[in-house]
């Protein structure tokens, strides 16, 4: 199906624009309960297996970085396609593979291929609509988006259970099948043409740096790099404190990640239902303020950390993550809607690229009560606040 510009469309759209961008998030910690056996099975080390979240973070975020300007050229239906292919492929590898550093490098290849899966809708969406409904629908694809991370570790820990870490990924390969069946079917191209023609790598390239120097685009790219990658370290250190310190068994710990993260999935809703009326800015000034003031609650929890102050801080923090989401990365897309693509993927990587720096520091230092994780979440959710206060006082235009 393919809606005009300036149009809305229909939820089976939105359904299917919410499966494609969920593989990235379901193949980032699907494994994560995972971890103990991996380092055992692969004979190495629960630090050198906790690798294969944080590099697949920055791998994602580096690759990000070229996808958006490639799907803006040469179109958002070939490039999703190879991404998955390479997506799929890389999955088979991790599911075979006979030592850490042919995991690693799997799974470098499934975050590779898996960013274009995520640069696609939010690409298709800023194609097709405009201002608030482009917000709106960006928030149910990102609620969609969002249930993937809730329901990974209870599909991984399930597949695992029965069949062994090695079948997550195949099962992971045949997720990027379907989609990519799926998208082939439904999905038309609808990269922006000018009179008929694609705009040349000089022109997207010229648009690119403009963004780069608008006051408003730098605004909401800070609220979306800052303020949605405190809860990477989370994956990185969770499972040691919860698992190894406070003694709860995996599947324990995957209804507390779920729990957290299904906060997302309310506050993208409420944020979906409410922006046409109070609009963009204020969501993100409001989400900031409550980052803020969540990561001063579970700063102070984790003094002496128990698993129910931790998960309903952290319930907060999440919640707050919901509401910036998809207002920031509508907010920044619609600053050139020519390049959505390059802006997408900019966005994308910006919060993948701060998202494994804060997992590989998390994971290189003490993980005693969190070590530096509670500190660091305050420095980004300054950074946060800073950011939507400059968007809502900077002119439009």
């Amino acid at each position: 199906m393919q809606a005009g510009k300036g149009t809305t469309v229909d939820w089976r759209f939105i359904v299917m624009l919410g499966l494609m961008a969920a593989i990235s998030p379901l193949s980032m910690s699907i494994h994560v309960q995972s971890i103990p056996a991996i380092a055992r099975d692969l004979e190495t080390s629960y630090r050198n297996a906790q690798f294969t979240v944080s590099l697949f973070l920055f791998t994602f975020a580096f690759v990000q970085f070229f996808v958006g300007p490639l799907s803006d050229r040469l179109g958002r239906r070939p490039v999703l396609f190879g991404g998955l292919t390479v997506f799929a492929c890389a999955s088979l590898l991790a599911a075979l593979a006979p030592s850490i550093e042919i995991m690693i490098a799997a799974r470098m290849l499934q975050a590779a291929g898996g960013c274009a899966a995520l640069v696609t809708p939010r690409a298709v969406i800023q194609d097709r609509l405009t201002g608030m409904e482009a917000a709106r629908i960006l928030g149910l694809v990102s609620m969609i988006q969002s249930t993937a991370p809730i329901i990974a570790p209870v599909i991984g820990g399930t597949i695992d259970a029965a069949f062994g870490w090695h079948a997550i990924f195949l099962a992971l390969g045949l997720y990027a099948i379907g989609i990519g069946v799926m998208t082939g079917l439904k999905l038309a191209e609808s990269r922006p043409t000018e009179g008929g023609k694609v705009a040349g790598w000089d022109v997207i390239l010229r648009r690119y740096w403009a963004i780069l120097q608008h006051r408003r685009f730098l605004a909401y790219a800070g609220v979306f790099s800052l303020g949605t990658t405190g809860y990477f370290g989370f994956l990185t250190n969770g499972p040691a404190v919860l698992i190894g310190d406070l003694g709860l068994a995996p599947w324990q710990f995957s209804i507390v990640l779920g729990t957290i993260c299904i906060q997302f999935v309310l506050s993208a809703y409420i944020a979906s239902l409410v922006v046409a009326r109070v609009g963009i800015d204020l969501i993100l000034v409001v989400g900031s303020v409550l980052q803020v003031l969540s990561v001063l609650a579970f700063w102070a929890i984790t003094f002496s950390p128990t698993a129910i102050g931790i998960t309903i801080t952290l319930c907060a923090f999440t919640f707050s993550n919901g509401l910036l989401f998809a207002n920031a990365l509508a907010g920044a897309t619609a600053v050139d809607p020519r390049i959505a693509g390059s802006a997408a993927s900019l966005l994308g990587s910006l919060q993948f690229g701060i998202g494994g720096v804060v997992a590989l520091t998390v994971a290189s230092l003490p993980m005693t009560n969190f070590g530096p994780y509670p500190l660091i979440l305050f420095v980004l959710a300054i950074g946060t606040l800073v950011s939507a206060v400059i968007a809502l006082r900077s002119p439009r235009g």
